[in-house]
């Protein structure tokens, strides 16, 4: 009796990530049984969508969230920034952002601190002080 496979294994992951169909190196990202390794060669895919589905996976790591918030993309930075993992640099560095998105970001993030707040209540842009008065934390 043959077993339903429930999983990909990383290496399988890892291959469907050079594959040339970028749908496929998207679902490879969103796997849920993605790991660091593969969330972080994502990381390097040319397409946009598969950076930011990397950023904002589950198992991103805060270390996967410090490279992801340095990306070209303000899509990847949002994610990077909004992620639950994200540390207080991550955020200090969404805070810094020409976007105004990576900032709202930052300013909704659970893990922002008083200072992170602080900041974002002074911002320029009126969606950023509208997340951070909303966040619980202020």
């Amino acid at each position: 009796m043959a077993t339903k496979k429930t999983s990909n294994t990383e290496q399988e992951l890892l291959e469907a990530l050079k594959d040339g169909n970028e749908r496929v190196r998207r679902r490879a990202a969103a796997n849920h049984s993605a790991t660091p390794e593969v969330l972080l060669r994502a990381l390097k895919d040319n397409d946009d969508w598969v950076r930011s589905i990397a950023a904002e996976h589950p198992n991103a790591t805060p270390e996967i969230l410090l490279i992801a918030i340095k990306d070209d993309d303000w899509k990847v930075r949002c994610n990077a920034a909004k992620h639950p993992n994200a540390t207080l640099e991550v955020l200090l560095l969404a805070m810094k952002d020409n976007d105004g998105s990576v900032r709202r970001g930052a300013a909704r993030n659970p893990n922002a601190t008083p200072e992170i707040l602080m900041v974002a209540m002074r911002d320029e842009h009126g969606g950023v002080r509208r997340r951070a008065a909303e966040n619980p934390l202020s």
